[in-house]
């Protein structure tokens, strides 16, 4: 299986009263919206299997998170088409964080994956892009292709019982933590130990009660 990524929180620093009252302003604030909207069904799915939560209606959520991605597909194509690149300034950091993690998921579509991350290179030059997320996105089209990781973010699952996170790959793994530092991710060490935690959590039965 595929290690696909939980949101995480895009947090921007507000420094008036203001500001802390209404979200800055961006330049494409119904796209924001939609790709929020995307999102949110893009991880559903993800976060009722990490709580060990069944779909009411019966169905297969592995099942539903693949139906998602093929749904979200031609959306996320059309806004690359018309919109260029959606980063910070587009849509807020929210929102061209959630344009990423559904870039993220598309590997039914590797040509695209590529397309992306070609046009993320000069966002995150210019601060208009995460680098940690082009990180991410550099590695999976890396693995999609059958090429080592740079940065060591996909990983499996390896070991006795329920295994210890791993690289799927890595380029040159003795200075990984140096291309790690250079955009400001933490040691691999640390990434793999907190990627473990996290898929013991997800897949030990949870007893009720407790």
């Amino acid at each position: 299986m595929k290690h696909l990524l939980l949101l995480p929180l895009a947090l921007a620093s507000l420094t008036d009263a203001a500001a802390q009252s209404a979200p800055p302003a961006v330049l494409y604030p119904r796209l924001s919206k939609t790709l929020d909207s995307l999102a949110y069904a893009d991880q559903w799915p993800m976060q009722q299997m990490f709580k060990q939560q069944p779909d009411s209606a019966g169905r297969d959520l592995v099942e539903v998170e693949k139906e998602n991605f093929a749904r979200h597909q031609p959306i996320l194509e059309r806004i690359v088409r018309q919109y260029g690149y959606p980063g910070f300034r587009q849509v807020g950091p929210k929102s061209a964080n959630n344009f990423w993690l559904l870039v993220q998921h598309a590997d039914a579509h590797p040509d695209f994956q590529r397309q992306v991350l070609h046009l993320m290179l000069p966002e995150v030059k210019h601060k208009n892009a995460a680098p940690s997320n082009y990180a991410y996105l550099t590695d999976r089209v890396a693995v999609n292709a059958g090429q080592p990781e740079e940065y060591g973010t996909q990983v499996e699952y390896q070991g006795p019982g329920l295994g210890k996170a791993v690289p799927k790959s890595l380029r040159d793994p003795a200075h990984v933590n140096q291309r790690r530092a250079a955009i400001g991710m933490e040691p691999l060490e640390e990434y793999l130990s907190s990627m473990t935690k996290m898929h013991v959590e997800m897949n030990t039965p949870k007893v009720p009660g407790v």
